[in-house]
């Protein structure tokens, strides 16, 4: 799906409630693709998943109150407040801080507090993110292990099905380790994975499963390379131990500030 598409997707009727919830509507600050289409990964069938965030209310910030998030499953779309936002960033959450690393015209939409939000994306970045990685690349492992029992249980008429799913599965767990390795040596989070687009894509179609749809010793020693390279960058990185957390009150502060006195 080509961006000019998505745009005129996400204008469509199906995304009304971007503008008709009252939690979203002229709150929202950030609009941006998720999933596939943000790594640079999808296929022809890939789904569109859209990301973002919207400011809590006036009301909501002086009463103590908030929303999590907005869901709408038929468009795969997940708006987080801002307050919930901010903490899963702080303890570098993969799901929500590859959103501060999209491609810029991978930002549907930015208002001059999502740019801020964008601009100052480094002040959330610590060592946090080896554990938070981490347990996301082995709840994929995981994930993988039980598609290929699957498989090895004799369920042959699921083969062609799970071939995909393991493939995809493997490609998130090194797409995990990769993202990673860049924040504790570049200091930046980057989504699109441009440099990496040939082996992920190798993995994702099979590239690196055998004749039984099972993941090759080949792959596991991938998994093993970018493990040690991650701990290396660990060992060896100057980002923080914990984010700046003085930065993020005041960005909050100031946030919150304008909405309460607008």
């Amino acid at each position: 799906m080509k961006l000019d598409e998505i745009k005129k997707a996400v204008s469509g009727e199906k995304y009304n409630f971007l503008h008709e919830n009252r939690h979203l509507g002229d709150n929202i600050i950030l609009l941006g693709l998720g999933g596939s289409h943000a790594y640079g990964t999808e296929t022809d069938t890939s789904d569109l998943d859209i990301r973002g965030c919207a400011l809590n209310s006036r009301e909501e910030i002086l009463c103590g109150e908030s929303f999590e998030q907005v869901i709408d499953n038929a468009t795969d779309t997940t708006i987080y407040s801002f307050k919930k936002l901010i903490r899963l960033l702080t303890d570098c959450n993969p799901n929500t801080i590859e959103i501060l690393g999209l491609k810029p015209e991978h930002y549907l939409y930015l208002s001059d507090t999502g740019k801020q939000l964008i601009d100052n994306r480094r002040m959330f970045l610590s060592k946090k993110a080896v554990k938070s990685f981490s347990g996301y690349a082995t709840a994929q492992f995981h994930r993988l292990e039980n598609k290929s029992e699957g498989i090895a249980l004799g369920k042959r008429n699921k083969n062609a099905i799970l071939h995909n799913k393991i493939g995809k599965h493997m490609m998130h767990l090194i797409r995990l380790y990769i993202m990673c390795i860049d924040i504790l040596e570049k200091y930046e989070i980057i989504t699109y994975r441009e440099t990496e687009h040939d082996l992920l894509m190798n993995i994702r179609n099979g590239g690196f499963l055998d004749k039984n749809s099972m993941p090759t010793d080949e792959f596991f020693g991938l998994v093993e390379d970018y493990k040690k390279r991650m701990s290396y960058a660990e060992e060896h990185t100057e980002i923080p131990e914990i984010p700046n957390i003085q930065k993020i009150r005041e960005f909050v502060i100031s946030v919150n500030e304008r909405v309460v006195i607008r």
